[in-house]
């Protein structure tokens, strides 16, 4: 029987042979507790501050915005802020749709169009306002009833040939208290509601006419040219006579030139001999062939100025803003004839030889280019 000391308990050991060891918190020096206190503390503070400048910087921080988001009836906040990821509005969507959560952001159906400079989380509170959806479309400068019907069926305004039928039904021009719809429909791009139709379209654009001739016509004085020349000095003149313009030149200095042949002509009893109205009166005959010959230049119509004396019965075309001004104001000029130069602008004269003679050289220019 062993009577001597207990024998010392071997050490558990892990494997490699290392003795475990138990450490326990209270076990730790006080100063080690303040390390590991103020380590897990900065941890804390730090990871606090990345949250804060990752939501500052992605959420709360101005960027250049220009785009169009159509908002579904139903859609949720979490895939409305998914798709401002996918659009790269946002780095971090679930952080702006919790914030979108925080502050009960309820948003609208509709489509908006975002343009400017926005946070993120003012984009979210434009999504509140229910925008309705709008549909676009544009009526191009010079346009007529024919070109224009073509151009609003592609963009999915009008039917086909409706635009066509209403610039035919009676009904509807004393509605809108215009003689035509050519000269009416103000040349510009409008937004309507997806819902409306070609009606509401050209309803529209010609209270944007009547709009514009109001703020140009309300303290217009006609200068004596326009009054000499015109028998009433009234919105269906001075939009035909620009209608014209229009149609005769494209370069905005040449404008109120043209006005003027057109002014100086009518005050002396001319005919305007305008080629334009020519093919405003085959088009509505139904017989234009996209060339003019000279045949063509005794078509028997009110609209046709080289066969009718005065101005045709209402404007051939939509005139710019800029033909409009120049029907209103006219430069202070005596020429009676102009041709075109070939290079898209005009030569103008005052007397029927000089006239023959610019032609007679322009002929000859043309003769020289071609090699005959």
């Amino acid at each position: 029987m062993h009577r001597g000391n207990p024998p010392h308990p071997r050490p558990l050991l892990k494997p490699h042979g290392r003795p475990e060891v138990e450490l326990r918190l209270e076990e730790l020096p006080l100063k080690n507790l303040w390390l590991l206190f103020i380590a897990v503390l900065s941890a804390l503070l730090l990871g606090i501050l990345g949250v804060f400048f990752i939501v500052k910087r992605d959420i709360y921080t101005e960027r250049s915005l220009d785009l169009n988001l159509r908002i579904e009836k139903g859609e949720s906040l979490r895939k409305i802020t998914e798709k401002l990821g996918r659009l790269k509005v946002v780095e971090y969507p679930e952080l702006l749709y919790y914030i979108g959560r925080y502050e009960k952001i309820h948003i609208k159906a509709g489509c908006y169009h975002i343009k400017g400079k926005l946070r993120p989380v003012d984009l979210l509170r434009e999504l509140t306002k229910g925008t309705p959806c709008l549909k676009k479309f544009t009526v191009p400068p010079g346009s007529d009833v024919f070109s224009l019907s073509k151009i609003l069926q592609k963009e999915g305004i009008c039917k086909e040939g409706e635009l066509l039928s209403l610039s035919k039904n009676r009904d509807f021009l004393r509605k809108l208290n215009v003689p035509s719809l050519d000269g009416y429909i103000f040349p510009d791009t409008y937004f309507i509601n997806e819902n409306s139709n070609c009606t509401d379209a050209i309803e529209v654009a010609v209270k944007r006419t009547k709009e514009v001739l109001s703020s140009l016509l309300s303290n217009y004085t006609p200068p004596e040219k326009v009054k000499k020349a015109l028998k009433e000095v009234n919105p269906n003149e001075i939009l035909t006579v620009a209608s014209i313009v229009e149609k005769e030149t494209s370069i905005p200095r040449e404008r109120p030139l043209i006005a003027a042949v057109i002014y100086n002509r009518l005050m002396r009893g001319m005919k305007v001999q305008c080629d334009p109205t020519v093919i405003y009166a085959l088009k509505l005959k139904g017989v234009f062939k996209k060339r003019l010959y000279y045949k063509d230049l005794e078509v028997k119509s009110p609209f046709n100025t080289y066969y009718a004396a005065g101005l045709p019965p209402h404007p051939i075309c939509n005139p710019s803003l800029g033909s409009i001004k120049a029907a209103l104001y006219p430069a202070d000029v005596d020429y009676l004839y102009f041709v075109a130069n070939g290079s898209g602008g005009h030569l103008f004269s005052t007397g029927y030889n000089q006239h023959l003679k610019n032609v007679r050289e322009l002929h000859r220019k043309w003769q020289r280019r071609s090699g005959s």
